[in-house]
């Protein structure tokens, strides 16, 4: 989505301004798409990692007491995995977050999926 809004950005600069201030435009906007595509889940046998745009957050296994899908907290809209710790906190794994306006069962589905999938996980962590 980023790459062509930066092309047609850098066309519209490249006309009215020049090739210079084009390739800045164009590579400011791109520098937006990386930390974007870059944000993923990773389980490790230590934990969960949730790789967001700006920041990594941290999850072991020994603080999540359960997983579910719901509103992330904050500004943010959709819906993501939610991991509940042992002590109350809830922690939102963003990097999960399925969003559009009207919520699609698609969306919600592959959610639950997740889900269920660091449950399992979850579980296997507890027999070690």
């Amino acid at each position: 989505c980023m790459v062509p809004l930066a092309a047609w950005f850098g066309w519209r600069v490249f006309r009215y301004a020049g090739p210079v201030a084009s390739c800045l435009v164009s590579g400011c906007l791109l520098s937006f798409a990386v930390p974007i595509m870059r944000t993923c889940l990773v389980v490790t046998d230590e934990g969960l990692i949730d790789r967001r745009t700006v920041r990594t957050v941290r999850v072991p296994w020994q603080r999540i007491a359960e997983f579910r899908v719901a509103r992330p907290g904050g500004p943010w809209g959709g819906f993501c995995v939610v991991a509940g710790c042992q002590d109350g906190e809830q922690i939102d794994l963003l990097s999960t977050r399925a969003y559009s306006r009207v919520p699609s069962s698609r969306h919600l589905d592959d959610l639950w999926r997740i889900c269920w999938t660091l449950e399992e996980r979850l579980a296997a962590q507890g027999q070690d």
